[in-house]
């Protein structure tokens, strides 16, 4: 089916925020639902575990960030779900398991990114799929969207999984414990502007590191 230039461009923007949504709220789910296997079923009382964006969605990283760097023509998407309440000392096995809580975000989007590779894979090759199908579009974006989703969120920053999971080896929060970087007041009041300025600083390194990543989908799966 053939559509106008402006329709497919309002389309491709849909399919792009349902894209980006379904990343987000799989991997607030995924902390969730691990930390309740590990033990602590805080999410599971506050009804975080379900797949209805309305109890995950945030008004600025869900909505406005991504909307503006889609509208902004930025190259990427990029935003964040209210975060799923763990508490650590519930988890049976300590440090061990918090570090599974931490990785399960940026693992489930490598999962839904290899699953999205896959499906572009059979459909573009081996079906005659072209690339302007709504279906592929929105894989496509599904495999964009998780690989940056993982890039991001494992970078150590406060606030973000990479600086959570390394918190759970005793040396490195040994140091960061003289620091402010592991007081909540300071995390609270200052946490997402640092985290926010040093993505700026960073972003020519991140951009190289998405692009390594995503060229290994491609090579690895022959896109």
């Amino acid at each position: 089916m053939c559509y106008d230039v402006g329709i497919m461009e309002a389309l491709s923007f849909i399919i792009y925020v349902v894209a980006f949504l379904l990343a987000v709220i799989f991997h607030e789910v995924a902390h969730g639902f691990v930390a309740n296997h590990f033990g602590d079923d805080t999410a599971r009382i506050s009804g975080r575990l379900s797949l209805n964006p309305l109890v995950h969605v945030d008004p600025i990283g869900s909505i406005i960030v991504p909307l503006l760097l889609l509208l902004s023509n930025s190259g990427f998407l990029f935003g964040w779900a209210k975060p799923v309440p763990v508490n650590p000392y519930r988890l049976r096995g300590g440090a061990v398991s918090y570090r599974w809580v931490t990785l399960a975000g940026v693992l489930t989007n490598l999962v839904l990114a290899v699953l999205a590779a896959i499906v572009l894979k059979v459909t573009t090759q081996y079906l005659g799929f072209t690339f302007n199908n709504l279906g592929v579009v929105f894989f496509t974006a599904v495999l964009q969207i998780n690989i940056v989703l993982a890039v991001f969120n494992f970078l150590p920053l406060p606030g973000f999984d990479g600086f959570n999971f390394l918190t759970t080896f005793r040396p490195i929060a040994s140091f960061l414990t003289k620091t402010p970087l592991l007081n909540p007041l300071f995390l609270a009041q200052y946490g997402l502007i640092i985290s926010i300025l040093l993505l700026f600083l960073l972003m020519p390194f991140i951009s190289d590191i998405f692009n390594f990543i995503f060229g290994l989908f491609v090579r690895l799966f022959g896109l």
